[in-house]
């Protein structure tokens, strides 16, 4: 193996793990994007559970006290409802960075292996060459050898 093909080669094995790494990276921001999605859920049903809740308070005679707390209930739920589903949408960019990531290095990766069978090909055709001008060299020398015998 030439120096060139060794260096070829060393890169490859690099890019193999830089896409490695950037696949791990993608299944945990898929993870996180699949909690963030479950916790969203959660949280859509206490905000549904709280407006329920409120309305069904509204039909009842009830203090001002009560209906603040019902009030800050149904508030706070909203304002985890919203903070919840930031969260969905920034995990989901993480998602879509690490998928953009992973296909990033794919194509380094598949840039190294074409340059590396190119550069085999290359080779081949070289050694093809040689050969081929070693055959016609000796049918040539046979030719000859022949052509001087009586």
């Amino acid at each position: 193996m030439t120096n060139k093909q060794k260096r070829i080669q060393k890169v490859i094995v690099h890019r193999e793990k830089a896409l490695d790494q950037r696949v791990v990276e993608l299944g945990k921001a898929r993870a996180e994007t699949e909690r963030a999605e479950s916790a969203l859920e959660a949280e859509r049903a206490k905000l549904a559970r709280a407006a329920a809740e409120r309305e069904a308070m509204s039909d009842k005679t009830m203090s001002a006290r009560e209906w603040r707390e019902a009030n800050e209930w149904l508030a706070s739920r909203a304002l985890s409802h919203q903070a919840v589903t930031r969260e969905l949408v920034q995990a989901t960019e993480r998602m879509e960075e690490s998928q953009s990531n992973v296909l990033v290095a794919r194509r380094e990766l598949k840039g190294v292996e074409l340059v590396e069978e190119r550069m085999k090909t290359e080779e081949r055709r070289a050694e093809d060459r040689a050969d081929q001008k070693l055959s016609d060299a000796y049918a040539q020398s046979s030719v000859l050898r022949g052509k001087g015998k009586p």
